[in-house]
């Protein structure tokens, strides 16, 4: 196995990391002062297990630089001490006042004091916060056909559904928060332009593309008591059980309130609306 595939190296990759550790010599450093600090270096990048390729060759003359200003400020040679946060900093703002790469060392320095300390006060680091996964968009020709598979479902209430999600997903940008409790009642025209009012969790107007006013302004016209989409049930996975129910065919995606949402935003952008004009008008309620 390895030493650039396997978890653990052989006793000849290892002989092999010593020997490229060993071998290093620092341009920056005085002879007598990488002698002396020579095996404090050596310890340190064995430890952290550096094989020999670019980055493992950043750390080392990064370090070996914190460590050579280190022993010129009087400082003992102690992990605890050279890798302490403070002296990392002062090393960063005092030993690299006129450095470009200042923001790199501190970075590097960071990333191995926790790994070669054990009392040095380095803060645990942050758990990972998760990122929330934009939904693709459809491509137009994606979007041609779920307009085709929702006139071809087998009920007049599916049809509506589907008609539904199309249009108000990919023309006012709304996904399974709002997109199953628009109403007649909150769809109106103004000056020319269709706008849906929406509620919480962010109550506002929403402008209609101009591809899809006509689309809703028909399901506003004849939904009657009911939702756009038919019914009148406010449960939260509405959407996601609606867009489950609908057929679609062979080389046609499914629908999704998400990715309807995401090709209105692709839509906008490539229309190069500001984005005031994209978040849409808040809704002062008394």
């Amino acid at each position: 196995m390895s030493k650039a595939t396997g978890p653990r190296l052989t006793a000849r990759a290892q002989e092999d990391d010593c020997r490229w550790v060993a071998s290093y010599r620092p341009q920056f450093v005085a002879p007598p002062v990488w002698f002396a600090v020579r095996p404090f270096v050596l310890e340190a990048a064995q430890e952290l297990g550096l094989v020999g390729g670019a980055s493992d060759v950043r750390v080392v003359r990064v370090f070996t630089r914190l460590v050579a200003w280190a022993v010129g400020e009087g400082l003992a040679l102690d992990r605890e001490v050279v890798l302490d946060p403070d002296t990392v900093e002062r090393f960063v703002i005092e030993g690299l006042a006129d450095d470009r790469s200042r923001a790199t060392y501190r970075s590097v320095l960071r990333r191995v004091g926790p790994q070669l300390t054990r009392t040095a006060p380095w803060e645990p680091r942050p758990d990972a916060v998760a990122r929330r996964q934009v939904a693709p968009p459809y491509t137009v020709a994606e979007l041609s056909r779920l307009r085709v598979a929702a006139e071809d479902q087998p009920t007049a209430g599916r049809c509506r559904a589907a008609r539904a999600l199309l249009a108000l997903g990919a023309g006012a940008g709304l996904d399974g928060r709002w997109v199953t409790r628009v109403f007649a009642g909150d769809v109106s025209c103004e000056d020319g332009v269709v706008l849906v009012q929406v509620g919480d969790p962010a109550p506002r107007s929403v402008s209609v593309l101009a591809a899809w006013e006509a689309e809703v302004l028909d399901l506003a016209a004849s939904a009657g008591t009911d939702a756009l989409v038919g019914g009148c049930s406010k449960a939260r996975n509405r959407a996601g059980s609606l867009a489950a129910s609908l057929l679609v065919g062979h080389g046609t995606p499914r629908f999704s309130a998400a990715r309807l949402r995401s090709t209105w935003l692709v839509a906008h952008l490539a229309a190069g609306t500001r984005l005031p004009d994209l978040v849409g008008r808040p809704v002062c309620r008394a």
